[in-house]
């Protein structure tokens, strides 16, 4: 699957998630629902990195190097965020609610900044081929991520 595809099919799964966490009212089913979006968060955040981020960085040119530290940047965020959620005794607690809907503005955020600007960069810098090996890559790195 071509790299900005298969970014897309994640980051619509980890909004749906993160939405279903917020929108939840039984801890039990918050605690399941938000185990799943940390586990996608963690696998897709090192892969995108490594698969993109890199190869943004690595064309040498200054917007793309941009970019890609961007990139790094707001994952080390959300994994921030992620592990004080991951800390949280009582996820029904105002204080673990108000972390998870902050998760939820950081991630729409950046998905939307990433769609709209480094979706187009991608294209831009690499060719059919390319993003597909990308994208190949991309789910194989996922899958040797320890979440």
């Amino acid at each position: 699957m071509e790299i900005t595809k298969a970014l897309h099919t994640d980051h619509m799964e980890l909004k749906k998630l993160i939405k279903a966490v917020n929108k939840s009212e039984d801890g039990a089913e918050r605690k399941r629902l938000f185990a799943q979006f940390a586990e996608l968060l963690v696998k897709h955040s090192r892969a995108e990195e490594k698969i993109v981020y890199d190869a943004l960085i690595k064309t040498g040119e200054e917007e793309e190097e941009e970019a890609g530290y961007e990139g790094y940047t707001e994952h080390g965020l959300a994994d921030s965020l992620l592990a004080q959620l991951k800390g949280g005794a009582d996820p029904m607690s105002p204080e673990w609610s108000a972390q998870a809907k902050v998760m939820m503005e950081i991630l729409d955020h950046h998905i939307k900044e990433e769609e709209d600007e480094v979706f187009s960069q991608v294209k831009e810098d690499f060719d059919t081929a390319e993003r597909k090996d990308m994208g190949d890559a991309f789910e194989a790195q996922k899958e040797k991520v320890k979440a």
